[in-house]
C-alpha cells in the first residue's frame, strides 16, 4: 500500500507600500488638505474638500480625522463598514472629504470608494483596472460629512489578486494630472519604490502648474462643456503598494 503526502503552503498576501505627499502651493505650511492611512492589508486616502475654505473652515481636520477613525476601525473585514463608523465618528466636525479606502483579505481586495479619489490595478506591466470618478456633477464628487453623502452611497468593488500585482492610490490631484497610460509608464520604468511613488507625485505636481497642458481634468472640462485648459492644481497623494507572500518581510 503506498501513502502519498501531500504538503499544500498556506500563505497570506498583504502590502509593501510607499507614500509620497506634495500639497498645494498655497498650503504647504499646514501640509495640505489630503490624509491617508496605509498597513500591511489595508490602503486608505482622504480628500478634504477645498470650497469649505471660502466659509472659514479648515478642510484637513476633518480630512485627518476621518482617517484616524479609519486606522482605529481598520480591524473590520468590510471597507464600507470601515468608512461608514469612520465618517460618523466625524461628523462632529464641519467639513467634507472623499475617500478611497480598500481591504485586501487572503487574495480578495475589497473597495469602497465614495468620490473623486482613485486607484489604478497593474498586473504583468498592464492596466488590469481603472477606478473612475463618482460625481453629482463636474468637479462637484459625492463627499463625506456632516451635510455631504452617506457612506452608504460609496462605490463598492472586489479584485482577485496575485503575488506581485501593483495597486496605485491617489488623490484627485493624481488623477486630475495624469491618466492611467502615464502612471503605467512610469511603473513600468520605475517599480514599486518610494521612487516610483515620488516620482509619480512630482510630475502631477508639474503637470498641474503648467497652463497649456491638456490634462485629464481639463479634457473632463470639455465634456461638460466648460472652458479650462491646462493641469490642476491641487494637494497630490500617491500611494504605491505592491502585493507580497506575507513570508517575504
Amino acid at each position: 500500500m503506498i501513502f502519498l503526502l501531500f504538503i499544500i503552503e498556506v500563505y497570506s498576501l498583504q502590502f509593501q507600500s510607499f507614500v509620497h505627499i506634495i500639497p498645494h502651493p498655497d498650503k504647504v505650511a499646514k501640509g495640505g488638505e489630503d490624509a491617508y492611512y496605509a498597513n500591511e492589508n489595508l490602503l486608505a486616502v482622504a480628500d478634504g474638500v477645498g470650497g469649505w475654505n471660502n466659509q472659514g473652515v479648515d478642510p484637513s481636520k476633518y480630512s485627518r480625522t476621518l482617517c484616524e477613525n479609519v486606522k482605529e476601525y481598520s480591524h473590520l473585514d468590510n471597507p464600507k463598514e470601515i468608512m461608514q463608523v469612520a465618517s460618523e465618528l466625524t461628523n462632529h466636525i464641519l467639513g467634507s472629504s472623499t475617500l478611497v479606502l480598500m481591504k485586501l483579505i487572503d487574495n480578495i481586495l475589497k473597495v469602497a470608494n465614495i468620490g473623486d479619489c482613485g486607484y489604478t490595478i497593474i498586473r504583468n506591466q498592464e492596466i488590469l483596472h481603472q477606478s473612475q470618478e463618482q460625481q453629482h456633477s463636474f468637479n462637484f464628487p459625492f463627499q463625506l460629512g456632516p451635510q455631504g453623502d452617506s457612506a452608504q452611497l460609496a462605490q463598492e468593488f472586489e479584485h482577485t489578486l496575485q503575488i506581485n500585482d501593483i495597486v496605485v492610490v491617489g488623490s484627485d490631484g493624481l488623477y486630475d494630472n495624469l491618466d492611467e497610460n502615464q502612471i503605467l509608464k512610469i511603473i513600468n520604468e520605475y517599480g514599486v519604490s518610494q521612487s516610483s511613488a515620488q516620482l509619480l507625485a512630482k510630475t502631477s505636481f508639474q503637470y498641474s502648474l503648467d497652463k497649456s497642458y491638456s490634462s485629464p481634468f481639463a479634457k473632463r472640462a470639455q465634456k461638460s462643456r466648460i472652458r479650462f485648459m491646462g493641469g490642476k492644481s491641487d494637494d497630490i497623494t500617491v500611494i504605491v503598494a505592491r502585493v507580497i507572500n506575507s513570508n517575504e518581510l
